[in-house]
């Protein structure tokens, strides 16, 4: 293994194949050569990169390095940065030079080990694919698919040929689009989304994003890539979980959802759902459980959801002390459960808010508004065939088939809104639109006091239920349902109408900021956890996530 990573140093492609032969021959596991391979690139071209930043210690070298052509050679490097680097991946012979330029011309280091990862892995995965079916037909297969990306890449900075390609492309999909499955098309809602207090999606609005469309395993690729830059950068790849000194893991994974809301002093209580936490036992009879109701404040009908839980998974609204009875009967035992009250309001936002340590105020880096997944009754139609009319609920039918298995032949009167799920989560259907014009200073000043009650909050997320959006404007008449600290995400991105270039901009951003926020807090002396530590979060979330009870 360690033998085919240096093979790298020496020819990429001849490395990669002595690979391709050692998993032919049952020599070594496809995962374990892969890896080799990739780290043996990545430190490769790291190597090449460095050896361009110390020349410039060579006052000759520094000298024929300056000046307005070098300059003008420069900024023309870090327009052309992506293609540049992809061009040399496939070309043999201007790897090294354009690499050594890069350090020596001082293109910024994250941009530059991100394009580098993402783009080597996807040469080992190519390769290694092409050469394990058939290693005759590899070289071949690649001198094409080298030579069409490169004529691709080249053709597509002239503006001719990004318009003769936008107008092949426009032309393609109109012929296509009548046959593709639902899921793939733009999938436009063909009625007005309106929810009481919230904005109206009109008509002919794109229901699923782009980025929704792509297996989530693959979306986060880019993220991960980024992750390690940053850990590489700050020293820690586990520097996230400082973010947040008062919540557990810093809030990124695994945290209590009840210590969350604690967190906030009862200066600020008054903007947050009455809500109390129980653990989960067997012999817990209907008496105690209405006494424990009772004494906590909380009224019937209530939201029960899983101290430790995840995008919504096992939250379900209980109406009375027996309906409580059977969902602790299916909720894993000795576990904390969360009785909450329930906030009628359909409008329902996501405010996400930053605070660097020691600033005075903070600011709300996104706002996203969500729309629980519904249909509209028509006064004919059964509501398994409005779920199959409406675009985003045929898109999670399954969900919304076994959740409401009782209901599917009911005819909902016309007018009539069903709600298919009590959460908005994406995981169910629900839609999130961009909020943040939204956002006003006094919004932000209302959540400055809330933060203020909160010590050791600096970064997350809180999930509101609001009656109007002209009163959320003011800071009025919301109530905080859960508090996420880092592990949240700036969910406006997920608007169907961004782009995908646009929703990772975002989310690079809020990870990037993330870092940041975290950096501070570790020279003011919080200690991150380990990446043991870490793991040990990670396991009892996704231990206890298949054990909750379903959703309502």
């Amino acid at each position: 293994m360690f033998g085919l990573a240096l093979l790298t140093l020496l020819h990429e492609d001849v490395a990669i194949a002595a690979g391709a032969s050692l998993i032919s021959v049952g020599t070594l596991n496809i995962g374990v050569a892969a890896l080799a391979l990739l780290g043996g690139i990545i430190a490769g071209d790291l190597l090449i990169y460095c050896l361009g930043i110390l020349s410039l210690r060579s006052a000759w070298l520094r000298r024929r390095t300056e000046g307005p052509l070098l300059e003008r050679c420069k900024k023309a490097l870090d327009r052309n940065l992506l293609p540049a680097l992809v061009t040399c991946r496939l070309v043999p012979g201007v790897l090294f030079p354009t690499y050594f330029a890069c350090g020596v011309m001082k293109v910024p280091f994250v941009r530059f080990i991100l394009i580098t990862l993402i783009t080597a892995t996807i040469h080992v995965w190519l390769l290694l694919t092409l050469m394990t079916s058939s290693l005759e037909a590899a070289a071949v297969e690649m001198q094409a698919i080298g030579l069409a990306v490169v004529l691709v890449i080249v053709g597509l900075r002239t503006r001719t040929m990004r318009c003769a390609a936008s107008g092949l492309w426009q032309r393609l999909y109109r012929a296509v689009e009548p046959h593709l499955p639902a899921a793939l098309k733009g999938m436009p809602t063909p009625h007005d989304i309106a929810l009481p207090g919230m904005p109206v999606v009109p008509a002919g609005s794109k229901t699923i994003g782009f980025a929704e469309r792509i297996p989530p395993l693959l979306f986060y690729i880019p993220l991960v890539i980024q992750w390690f830059a940053l850990g590489f950068r700050h020293r820690s790849l586990s520097l996230p979980t400082a973010a947040n000194p008062s919540i557990e893991a810093g809030g990124l994974l695994g945290e209590s959802k009840i210590q969350c809301i604690d967190l906030i002093g009862p200066e600020a209580r008054q903007w947050v759902a009455q809500s109390r936490d129980l653990v989960n036992r067997a012999d817990l009879t209907e008496a105690e459980l209405a006494a424990v109701v009772a004494a906590s404040g909380v009224a019937f009908p209530l939201v029960a959801k899983p101290d430790i839980g995840w995008r919504g998974i096992g939250v379900r609204l209980v109406q009375d002390v027996a309906d409580l009875k059977r969902y602790l009967s299916e909720f894993p035992e000795n576990c904390r459960v969360i009785l909450q009250d329930y906030v009628p309001h359909a409008g329902e936002a996501g405010v996400f808010y930053v605070r660097k340590p020691g600033e005075l105020s903070g600011r709300i880096f996104s706002m996203t508004f969500r729309y629980y997944p519904h249909v509209v009754g028509d006064g004919r139609s059964t509501l398994r065939v409005l779920i199959a009319r409406d675009p985003r609920a045929a898109w999670k039918a399954d969900l919304h088939h076994q959740a409401l298995a009782d209901r599917l032949d009911e005819v909902p009167p016309e007018g009539e809104i069903v709600r298919l799920s009590l959460v908005g989560s994406s995981r169910v259907g629900g839609l999130y639109k961009d909020a943040c014009a939204h956002v006003t200073a006094t919004l932000t000043a209302r959540f400055d006091e809330i933060a203020d009650a909160m010590p050791g909050f600096h970064f997350g997320r809180f999930d509101i239920r609001f009656e109007s959006v002209e009163r959320l404007q003011r800071g009025e008449a919301f109530t905080i349902i859960e508090v996420n600290g880092a592990g949240a995400e700036a969910i406006h991105m997920w608007d169907p109408d961004f782009r995908l270039g646009d929703a990772y901009a975002v989310l690079f951003h809020q990870q990037a900021l993330m870092f940041e926020v975290a950096a501070v807090n570790r020279a003011l002396g919080v200690k991150p956890l380990t990446a043991m530590e870490l793991v040990r979060f990670q396991r009892r979330q996704q231990n206890l996530l298949p054990l909750y009870p379903a959703s309502n």
